[in-house]
């Protein structure tokens, strides 16, 4: 087998780097990844600026579920007879 000249090294070489750059030219026509990145920036930076925000409104939720709690066993205690609430539902009785 014959050893390939020089020309043909090179020219092979010139080949692979086209093809390599077309690729990638190919690829990024395609999947845009400087405007993914901007975008994905952009949301990031808008997701930081409102986690004040969510943070409220889990804390208001969080809030309430513990109301919703307290009121239902509230009216569970009352409804059954404990020791500790006699005095309590004698005192509304009145």
């Amino acid at each position: 087998m014959a050893k390939p000249t020089a020309a043909a090294t090179l020219q092979l070489h010139i080949n692979r780097l086209k093809n390599f750059l077309n690729f990638t030219r190919a690829f990024l026509k395609k999947h845009h990844p400087i405007k993914m990145f901007i975008t994905q920036t952009m949301n990031q930076i808008q997701e930081l600026l409102t986690v004040k925000q969510k943070l409220k409104k889990i804390q208001y939720r969080i809030n309430y579920e513990r109301y919703k709690l307290k009121k239902t066993e509230l009216i569970l205690a009352q409804n059954s007879e404990h020791v500790f609430l006699k005095g309590r539902s004698l005192n509304q009785t009145r």
